[in-house]
């Protein structure tokens, strides 16, 4: 069951929804409110494991950004669909779709060298000792190899989302290109692996709001579209 909805939807805990709605208004809670994809990722090692409904799978492959409840496209993936496609409400007070593409790029272009070296962890050894949480690995040794790839990637997401994913097609196609037929097969996965892990590592809040970081997501698997496409 279902016990937060996007405004006008159906729902047997009206009351519930209007404590939400009145805490959403506050900075404080503004300020440390996560997003379901990190609650449900980072919980689970902190509480010692969480009991998995398979009832609930269609939830979980929206949440993990694989599939919308209505099945018509992927959950991050462009354009958007309002409140995640009924899942999780977005975040009216955090602005509007400019200021959340906008603050995605604030965050990437404020701290571009180490994000870029973050990402590289994708293609490159996993660290020892190993963590209990699936998505930490703090130990990880990034593959150098891949900086010049992701920082021209990264730099055409961060103008398609500052201009539109159409004004840049053209430019990360021919990227995408250049990875797949001069960097070769092992250098074109080592990139896709680069961007599913920091897409799949932007947390909410920690490193901006919901709405930047769906974003953010979607934009990165543009990116990753596209190279599929010219394997």
């Amino acid at each position: 069951f279902q016990m937060r909805v996007a405004p006008g939807q159906p729902t047997d805990y009206p009351n519930l929804n209007k404590w939400f709605d009145a805490m959403e208004t506050h900075e404080s809670y503004q300020l440390t409110k996560s997003d379901y994809y990190t609650h449900c990722w980072d919980l689970p090692p902190q509480l010692g494991g969480c009991s998995y409904e398979p009832a609930g799978e269609s939830y979980e492959k929206a949440i993990n950004g694989d599939r919308t409840l209505d099945g018509t496209q992927k959950s991050w993936e462009l354009p958007l669909q309002p409140h995640n496609g009924g899942v999780e409400p977005d975040w009216t007070w955090a602005g509007d779709e400019a200021t959340a593409k906008r603050e995605a790029v604030e965050r990437v272009s404020g701290n571009y060298e180490n994000i870029v070296r973050f990402a590289a962890r994708g293609a490159g050894r996993k660290g020892m000792p190993a963590v209990a949480a699936p998505l930490a690995d703090p130990n990880a040794v990034p593959n150098d190899a891949m900086y010049t790839g992701i920082h021209s990637v990264l730099q055409v997401v961060c103008m398609a989302l500052l201009q539109g994913v159409d004004k840049y097609s053209d430019t990360l196609d021919q990227i995408a290109k250049t990875i797949a037929e001069d960097g070769g097969t092992e250098f074109a996965e080592g990139m896709l692996s680069s961007l599913a892990y920091l897409r799949d590592r932007v947390g909410v809040p920690r490193d901006m709001r919901l709405p930047a970081a769906r974003q953010l997501r979607a934009h990165l698997n543009w990116s990753i579209e596209k190279i599929q496409t010219a394997l």
